[in-house]
Parts: structure tokens; sequence; C-alpha cells
């Protein structure tokens, strides 16, 4: 579960800039089942959105997150050796190239609250910290890593029973200490990147990683193979699928061959087909078939599905692509109902279509704009001066009341 997130130096954001799921004001009235009341007192958001115009940085700020959730799990894994660059953006109109980006996460795991600490450039990691909160509230460090300019190496200090000298035998200055201890199977800090394993994204560097229109059909046969190996989830997307109207009586999955058209090699793949019945009579229709909206809902549970079964984070940009408007609410109910979310699993999008504020309260609303200098800046709404529980924010947002609105 996350509590806050902070980032600085990175894409389309030179200053700082937060994503809180954390609602501050104690005791005030909010829709059923949005907020969690956790075992520490504190009331975390099942659901934000980012909104704003195009360009405004939006997807950048989900990007943050996703570069975050990879370089603790898999730096030591991907990087190839202390030369190869790591793959971070920092302030995309600054002369200064290596300069360094900055992120801060404070998450529970296990119902303890930790924040991470990580200060980079392309060339090496120059500050990795994580402390757990304790009882009085306060937060100690578990392990500080400081890069050393004269020895080029990183001073580390540890209160984990992490093997220090092993540890940097195999530490590059261009990889995580969680991911290269996770290597050595380091108990605590293999346990503490589990909960990285849980943040699941359709971003990746270059901005969203999937929707069945771009991408053709990969993506389907992807979550095809995937349902056909969890039986569990298949049945709960087949019932979200008949539940949301797309006029399907059932998904079917059926072992099939494709074969490479230069080669002609013989593949054994998943189809699946969309089941429609009519004058009581069922018809078989494949997947690829059906319409986007239909195809897209298919894809994007593969993702969503998991991370509720985990109590994960769902990091989503462009949720309503290809989906009518009315479907997102039943998406975001998915997440606010403990029956379907029973692990308080988090949701975290970014949508243009923006009749899902009606469903939102303004502590789940951030918006994104861009200022003078190409600069990004985010806000929450509840930020803002004056805007009330009762008022009806689409329409306001949409007159321009709140900013973060095309300039036409």
């Amino acid at each position: 579960m996350i509590y806050s997130f902070t980032f600085k130096n990175f894409c389309s954001f030179a200053n700082s800039a937060a994503i809180s799921f954390e609602d501050i004001r104690k005791g005030v009235e909010t829709k059923n089942n949005m907020f969690i009341d956790t075992t520490s007192g504190a009331r975390i958001s099942k659901v934000m959105i980012v909104i704003g115009p195009n360009a405004s940085g939006k997807t950048n700020a989900l990007k943050a997150l996703a570069f975050l959730s990879w370089f603790v799990r898999n730096s030591f894994v991907g990087l190839e050796g202390e030369k190869e660059g790591i793959p971070v953006d920092n302030f995309a109109f600054s002369d200064d190239k290596y300069g360094i980006s900055e992120f801060e996460l404070v998450f529970e795991h296990k119902n303890i609250i930790y924040k991470y600490i990580l200060h980079l450039c392309r060339t090496h990691v120059s500050k990795e910290e994580l402390y757990r909160k304790e009882e009085t509230q306060h937060f100690n460090y578990l392990f500080k890593r400081n890069w050393d300019p004269k020895t080029e190496k990183s001073d580390i200090v540890q209160r984990i029973n992490l093997k220090t000298e092993v540890v940097r035998e195999i530490l590059r200055k261009n990889v995580s200490l969680i991911a290269a201890s996770v290597a050595i199977k380091n108990d605590f800090l293999t346990d503490i990147a589990g909960f990285w394993q849980k943040i699941i994204s359709n971003v990746n560097r270059r901005g969203k990683s999937w929707d069945t229109s771009s991408f053709g059909e990969r993506r389907l046969f992807e979550a095809t193979e995937t349902y056909n190996k969890n039986n569990d989830l298949f049945v709960k997307v087949v019932r979200f699928l008949k539940d949301i109207d797309l006029g399907l009586e059932g998904i079917l999955i059926e072992e099939g061959e494709a074969r490479n058209s230069k080669t002609g090699e013989a593949k054994k793949v998943y189809l699946p087909y969309g089941v429609h019945k009519v004058n009581e009579k069922q018809y078989r229709l494949p997947l690829t078939l059906e319409s986007s909206g239909t195809k897209n809902m298919f894809v994007l549970l593969h993702f969503l599905m998991p991370a509720i079964k985990q109590g994960g984070v769902a990091v989503i940009d462009e949720l309503e692509i290809d989906l009518h408007p009315h479907t997102l609410p039943q998406i975001i109910e998915l997440f606010a109902n403990p029956a379907t979310n029973p692990n308080n699993s988090q949701l975290l999008f970014t949508s243009h279509s923006l009749e899902v504020l009606n469903h939102l309260e303004k502590e789940q609303i951030i918006l994104a704009e861009k200022k003078e200098e190409c600069k990004s800046e985010l806000y929450r709404l509840d930020e803002l001066k004056g805007v009330r529980r009762d008022d009806n924010i689409y329409a306001k947002y949409m007159a321009g009341a709140y900013g973060a609105v095309p300039n036409i």
C-alpha cells in the first residue's frame, strides 16, 4: 500500500512533485469504501486519478513510479556491467543531462510502514536509504548507502544483518542495493522487494506499453495465456465482462496452432473466443473480431485482477482507452468494494474520460499542468481553496475553475 510518492528532476518535472494517497482530514464523510483506515491510523485512498491537458505530464508522473519499481526490482539483472547507463530520464529541457533525479516512496508492507529514498543519475546511485516507522512514529534507518566521489564507491551502513562485504563484492554503482541483496538471497530485503513486485503497470520508458489498437493482437494472446494458466483469475474476468454488458454470454479458450510466416515453424497457442447467445442458440466469435473495447478490457483485466489478488498497485495510463465512459465506474468499484478487493489494492490512473470525476472525491483527484519553461507540476484538488465536497467537480473542471485544462 502506497502512502505517498515524490520525485524531482524526472522527464518534464524539474521541481519536486508529489502523489499522496493519504487523506489527512480525519472524520470527514466521504463516499463508501473509497478509503482504507489503516492500523496506523492513516486514511489511505484506494483510487487516485491524474488529469490534465495533453502534454501536461500525466504519463510522466506514472513513469516515475514505474521506473522506481523497475529499478528496485530489476536493475541488478537488467543492467550489464557498470558501464551500462541507468535508463533514467531527468528533466528533458535542461542542459545538465547528468543531473541527479530524486525519488521517495512511503509505503506499508505487512502492516509496517517504510520510507525508501533514491537519488541517482545516469552513471551511478548517489543515495539509497530505507527507513522503518517505529512505535514512536519516528523513522529509523535500516540501511544507508551514499556515493563517495573520491573513492567512486558506495559507503554502506546498515542494521539488518546484511553481509556488507559480500554486497560490496557484487554491488555495482548503477544498481539498487535491494536488487543486489535479492541476488545474494538476503531474507529481509528479498521480502521488501516483494512489495515492488506487486506494482503492475502498462507504462514503460516510452510511455503506454500496450493497448490492442497499437500493438495488434500480441497482448491479446499474452492475456489469454495468462488466463489459461490461472482458472480462478479467468472465472473472475469472464464474470466481470458479462456484468458490464458487452453482449457476451461467456469466453472460451481453445488450444490452436500458429505458424511462423518466414520459417514455417508451428507453435502452440491459446485462442480466445467470445460466446454470444441469440435466439437461445450460442455462437462463437474469435475475440480478434470483437470490438476494440471488448479486446482492450480483456487485456486490461489481466493487469488489474492480479494486482487486486496480490494486494498490489495497478498503475494504468489512459484507463479508458477504447472503453465507454460508463465502464470506468465499474472498474473503480472493483477497487472500492471490499468484496472484490479484500486485500486493499490501489489503482493509480490517468484518463481523458472526465465523467469519472463524478465518482471520485476531491482527495482522489490530482491535476497536472505545464507551467513556464515547459515544467510540469502536480497539485491535488483538495489543496485548492474553496473546493466544496458537494461541488459538481466535473462541471467546474470543464469550465476551467480548477486549472489544468487546455489553453485553446
